[in-house]
């Protein structure tokens, strides 16, 4: 889902549920936690999802109505009984209370919006990558506010440590427990090590339930750019490049932990997923070696950062998630990716268009 058609699917909403008028949160207890409903469902073998509405259309704020919990699982477990007609009308009639409330004063609208979080969060993640070529994982609460767990807690601490981290290109290996530390935000563990072209990373847990999971390209990107100067690659004017399999791995390891720390944590229904690759200004990318062209560039990037955003769903598909970022990422080098992972779980390279 965008961000816009969630901020404005719970602006017009009034934060309640269309059918009951319940004031709804992100991030409150099960009775009061808003669900954003879909009218046809998001899968075709989903309640309504056999009409005819494109699938790409089926995250939109026009398919969408806010729902308290027990009314979203009466229209779902009863889609005879709440076709797409009666959820349709609904939401219009909701809307227009929620207006003529608004204007007499009846309610207000606390707003639900993370926008100057995550700008601050990447302001930090700039000043954290120490001038390298560098990759960030998140997930955000739709609004952040107040504080949803106790970062000393010992269910946290554990979910913490049992994140891992890439290294040399030889797979993902556990961090060090020594690096725990709780800081001004809740928890986090982070190792930077010296020199600044080595790998480094922070993963954090936020007291306001907020999770991050930042990773230095370090030694991969001197290795590479340094072999493709040496062989006089044609890297169209870039002065750095990143191979595509650590980025992948990163992705991959990243998610991982962030979907687990979701589920084991965190009470939201839905959150923001941010990747971000970070001093990416004159940057290309490696894909790998080819058959009959030699090595597979993409072409250099200009501008300083490459970020994907969506709102995705507590039930999200993983693997779906990271071809759609790596995807947009893979975009901006002028490269294309058709999948995640081979039949045999090895990262699919990026290909040109022709």
């Amino acid at each position: 889902m965008r961000d816009r058609d969630i901020k404005i699917l719970w602006g017009r909403s009034g934060n309640r549920c269309a059918i009951c008028k319940l004031e709804l949160t992100p991030d409150g207890t099960r009775e009061t936690l808003g669900e954003m409903a879909h009218i046809v469902a998001r899968s075709p073998d989903g309640p309504r999802g056999g009409e005819s509405l494109p699938l790409e259309e089926r995250d939109r704020y026009d398919n969408l109505i806010l729902l308290c919990p027990t009314h979203h699982v009466e229209v779902d477990k009863a889609p005879d009984s709440w076709p797409t007609t009666r959820l349709r009308m609904t939401k219009q009639n909701h809307e227009a209370w929620v207006s003529t409330q608004l204007e007499s004063g009846g309610i207000s609208i606390p707003p639900i919006d993370n926008s100057e979080f995550l700008a601050q969060r990447e302001q930090a993640w700039a000043e954290a990558s120490r001038g390298q070529l560098a990759m960030v994982l998140s997930l955000t609460p739709l609004r952040v506010a107040g504080e949803v767990l106790d970062p000393l807690d010992e269910k946290v601490v554990a979910t913490l440590e049992s994140a891992r981290v890439p290294r040399n290109g030889q797979g993902g290996e556990a961090v060090n427990r020594y690096r725990t530390r709780p800081t001004e935000h809740g928890i986090s563990n982070e190792e930077f090590l010296e020199p600044v072209s080595a790998f480094g990373h922070s993963i954090q847990v936020f007291r306001a339930g907020h999770l991050e999971y930042f990773c230095e390209l370090g030694g991969g990107v001197d290795q590479i750019t340094r072999c493709a100067q040496e062989r006089k690659a044609n890297l169209g004017g870039a002065n750095s490049v990143l191979r595509y399999t650590d980025i992948a791995e990163i992705a991959d390891l990243g998610l991982t932990w962030l979907e687990q720390a979701w589920h084991g944590l965190l009470p939201f229904n839905d959150m923001t997923f941010s990747c971000m690759l970070v001093t990416t200004a004159h940057s290309t990318m490696y894909s790998g070696e080819t058959k009959w062209r030699g090595g597979l560039f993409g072409h250099p990037v200009r501008v300083p950062t490459l970020r994907v955003s969506e709102v995705i769903a507590r039930d999200f598909d993983r693997e779906g998630i990271l071809l759609y970022a790596l995807r947009r990422l893979v975009n901006s080098y002028g490269l294309v990716l058709q999948e995640f992972k081979d039949a045999k779980g090895e990262y699919v390279r990026p290909e040109r268009m022709r």
